[in-house]
């Protein structure tokens, strides 16, 4: 019984033990009586230590026919995969260059369009100022074109030789007659001449007259502003002197001997266009043998617009 026991308590302290891969460093189990402890190994495992370094040796793997395909479909699809990707890369690369060019173009040609829209403002600005300078000439133009009609078309008046009356004493039941003078307005224009307004005057004065004498009018006009001239017409005018000479001082007042007859006055006119005119007028009247009439303008006294 005791031997079975004995028998039991080995293998159970056997199958305790771990086992280690045969070599020199395997220690010797011996075998003991089993009445007796089994006896520890006197000499410890060095490996891995200074004196006996551990060496681990990597082994590789044989890999299989199935796992090498794989490897060289991998290292396959790899290298067309980095093909490709160099392709697309020279692709995105010749891309760009060819996009550079274009905005290098564009830019060009954008640079030339602003230059030629600035060379453009420019010469529109020359064709504006021009055009300007031409519509100021135009108007200029039509301004003096119109100027010249009004000019050619508008009434001119002007004062003429007329008639004259001298002093006469005549017979009973007769009005004496004093020195008048009818000198003719006569429009010269090719329109009428419009609120025709005259002041006149006549007197008998020295021969020649005094450079101071006053040409003064009367206050009162001959007519009432009413009256027209028409053009290439005639407007008698008429002024009396206000008092009779001596019947002796006639003949040589006809002849302007010391004394003369003397008229002067002013007009004054509206043409179509709407502009006003003046004249002023002044004569010295004389009577030749014949009884026809000879008029001297007295100088500073005959003007007109």
């Amino acid at each position: 019984m005791k031997k079975v026991h004995l028998l039991l308590l080995t293998l159970w302290f056997l199958a305790s033990v771990p086992t280690q891969n045969p070599g020199p460093s395997i220690v010797n189990r011996q075998k003991e009586s089993p009445y007796h402890t089994i006896q520890q190994p006197t000499n410890p495992d060095q490996r891995g230590t200074d004196q006996t370094p551990l060496v681990v040796k990597t082994l590789k793997i044989p890999k299989t026919q199935a796992e090498s395909d794989q490897e060289s479909e991998d290292r396959k699809e790899k290298s067309a995969n980095d093909r490709h990707i160099v392709e697309l890369t020279a692709a995105l690369a010749a891309t760009a260059f060819l996009q550079f060019l274009v905005y290098a173009y564009q830019a060009k040609k954008l640079r030339e369009t602003v230059e030629s829209a600035g060379e453009q403002a420019e010469a529109m600005e020359r064709h504006i100022g021009e055009a300007a300078r031409s519509a100021n000439a135009m108007e200029d133009i039509v301004d003096t074109i119109r100027q010249g009609n009004q000019q050619v078309m508008r009434a001119y008046l002007t004062v003429t030789v007329g008639a004259g009356i001298y002093q006469e004493r005549r017979g009973q039941g007769q009005a004496d007659l004093k020195f008048e003078a009818r000198p003719n307005l006569i429009n010269t224009g090719a329109t009428p001449a419009r609120k025709v307004r005259v002041k006149i005057k006549a007197d008998i004065l020295p021969v020649p007259i005094p450079k101071n004498h006053d040409f003064s009018l009367p206050e009162n006009e001959l007519n009432t502003g009413d009256d027209n001239v028409g053009a290439h017409q005639t407007y008698i005018m008429c002024a009396t002197v206000d008092d009779f000479v001596p019947d002796e001082n006639v003949q040589n007042i006809k002849e302007g001997i010391g004394k003369g007859l003397y008229v002067w006055g002013t007009v004054k006119y509206d043409d179509i266009f709407g502009s006003h005119h003046d004249l002023k007028f002044g004569q010295l009247i004389t009577w030749q043998r014949d009884n026809s009439l000879f008029v001297n303008y007295i100088s500073g006294q005959n003007d007109s617009d």
